[in-house]
């Protein structure tokens, strides 16, 4: 069931192995929409791409 009211995504690092203390490798655009159901919607090499795709994502109209 669709959720109602405006997309929300979040930017994460992407670590090595999942360990904190290893350089970032990327990073991921989340839709927490739904925090039930958070879904990886794309991964980028920079930070700054992964906020303008985030930013986009939410303007969008599914």
């Amino acid at each position: 069931m669709p959720k109602s009211g405006p997309k929300q995504a979040r930017v994460e690092p992407i670590h090595e192995a999942e360990n904190m203390n290893l350089p970032v490798i990327g990073w991921h655009v989340i839709d927490e929409t739904d925090p039930d159901n958070e879904i990886i919607v794309s991964e980028h090499d920079t930070e700054a791409e992964a906020i303008r795709t985030a930013e986009e994502y939410e303007q969008r109209e599914d």
